[in-house]
């Protein structure tokens, strides 16, 4: 189960995302309201509401057909400070539309989408590692296209989210990613299981003695 913890925040979150949607129509309720109105008092509600509320069907499946991926591969990757890096995604998205998007209700989780996915991009590339720059490669071949979504070409789309959520990720990328040296394996890096070996050299012929390298 601990392997699998890394699920838990993108199974909590994307349910949150379907019962307040099915809570909406079930009852016919209208959440857009909710949603980030723009250098409104009122509207703040919306920077901590409004990725929970989808206007229809579409809307939801488009948005979910993306979140749960790239927040799976962000708390894989991130397994220590996943929560912290989500949260201010997370924020930094909404406050961002509160400043600058234009006047209207904005609503969904495509800003969260475009975050996390400028974030995993440039966090592989920040990184340097291998690993993480594959994950760069993963993410612009699966959503890559989505670079058209920063700009005003659809009506009733809030292009600002996707263009604000991307300069979030861009921006956290380089805050919580470190690029990683090359690691310089040294004696230190071996545990002799042979007994009597506690120092050694390098330099010296020891291909008979049992050894394991330490991650």
């Amino acid at each position: 189960m601990k392997s699998l913890s890394f699920l838990i925040l993108p199974f909590v979150f994307c349910s949150l995302i379907i019962f307040v949607f099915v809570l909406e129509h079930v009852f016919d309720y209208d959440f857009f309201r909710l949603g980030i109105y723009p250098r409104t008092f009122s509207g703040v509600l919306g920077i901590f509401f409004s990725p929970f509320i989808h206007g229809d069907l579409e809307h939801l499946i488009s948005n979910l057909s993306a979140l749960p991926v790239l927040m799976g591969l962000l708390t894989l990757i991130h397994r220590r400070n996943y929560f912290t890096v989500f949260s201010v995604l997370y924020f930094s998205t909404g406050i961002l539309v509160w400043l600058f998007a234009r006047e209207s209700y904005h609503i969904g989780s495509s800003g969260m989408i475009y975050a996390l996915a400028s974030f995993l991009f440039f966090g592989g590339i920040v990184s340097g590692k291998k690993g993480a720059a594959a994950i760069s490669m993963i993410t612009i071949m699966l959503y890559g296209s989505m670079i058209w979504g920063v700009l005003p070409v659809v009506p009733n789309v809030s292009w600002e989210s996707h263009a604000l959520g991307a300069v979030a990720g861009f921006f956290s990328a380089f805050i919580f990613v470190k690029e990683q040296p090359e690691k310089v394996i040294t004696d230190k890096d071996f545990d002799f299981k042979t007994p009597g070996f506690e120092k050694f050299s390098l330099s010296e012929d020891f291909s008979k003695i049992e050894y394991e390298f330490k991650e």
